[in-house]
């Protein structure tokens, strides 16, 4: 890790941040943190790792301690002994691990992607963990589950999901094509989190956790009652900005959504705009 970490054309970020770890499971896993302050942890999407919020993590830890974790799978964190392991309630548990690890009474949680994913069942299933809910591009899970029963858009958009939920699929995306996309000088390090990501850590994700037909609403998610921004980018092709119009029948507050210029990728296409909307959002 040491040679691709130092890698001279990473972002210098990359050189900064302190690895640590700690274990949940039985599984140990590996985060990056910068900064000091009040908690904020940031959860990476499918197929990338804790680099993912290099630009984030370089502007929120000039006010915070900033965690980027590798989810389970992924990078340089372990893998559980069956795929059952990743689904959405075990990854929640982890985040929990994690602020109890650091010893935290509460923290901000930011996800992308699926990491957006498991952001939502945070919030809802750990209240009195979190402090606030940041959210790149992903609806609430039940707004998803509508989006996806009217068969529209959202469906269309969602093909590769169904194909990878079917049992012995194959990743149809990896690790080091995401370099290719947004940072090929730092494709080493791409490399190397993509020989170390477990494949099925890719393909579990949406065979136990992305809805499946007939879509129907999960009653048992209680209401979000942290406040909530949620960013999302116009030109997502994977996510449809209409799934975001439900959002508030299932938080406590009415959360605060911003719509920029973007792909999927919207933390990293522009980061600048993002890193202003959380900070200036955080500090009201």
């Amino acid at each position: 890790m040491t040679f691709t970490k130092n890698w001279m054309f990473n972002h210098p970020v990359t050189r900064r941040v302190k690895d640590e770890y700690f274990e949940n499971d039985g599984i140990r896993q590996h985060y990056v943190t910068l900064g000091e302050g009040p908690l904020v942890v940031l959860i990476h999407g499918i197929p990338e790792f804790w680099y993912s919020w290099r630009h984030q993590i370089e502007a929120l830890s000039k006010h915070y301690q900033v965690v980027a974790i590798d989810q389970r799978g992924f990078n340089e964190s372990g893998k559980p002994a069956s795929t059952d392991g990743y689904r959405v309630e075990r990854l929640v548990e982890d985040v929990a691990a994690l602020i109890k690890h650091l010893g935290r009474e509460q923290a901000v949680i930011v996800g992308h992607d699926a990491g957006a994913w498991l952001a939502w069942h945070f919030a809802a299933l750990h209240p009195e963990l979190t402090e606030r809910l940041v959210i790149l591009s992903v609806p609430h899970p039940n707004a998803m589950r509508e989006e996806l029963a009217e068969l529209g858009e959202q469906y269309k958009a969602s093909g590769y999901a169904r194909t990878m939920a079917k049992e012995n699929a194959k990743p149809l995306f990896s690790t080091w094509q995401i370099s290719l996309l947004l940072d090929p000088l730092a494709m080493p390090l791409y490399v190397s989190a993509h020989r170390k990501t477990d494949p099925q850590a890719i393909t579990s994700f949406y065979r136990w956790n992305y809805p499946q037909e007939p879509y129907a609403l999960d009653e048992s998610l209680p209401m979000i009652e942290a406040p909530t921004l949620v960013i999302h980018g116009k030109r997502d092709r994977f996510l449809i900005a209409s799934g975001h119009e439900h959002n508030g029948r299932w938080l406590k507050h009415e959360p605060k959504m911003v719509m920029l210029d973007a792909d999927h990728f919207v933390h990293q296409e522009k980061p600048d705009e993002v890193n202003k909307i959380i900070l200036g959002w955080l500090q009201q």
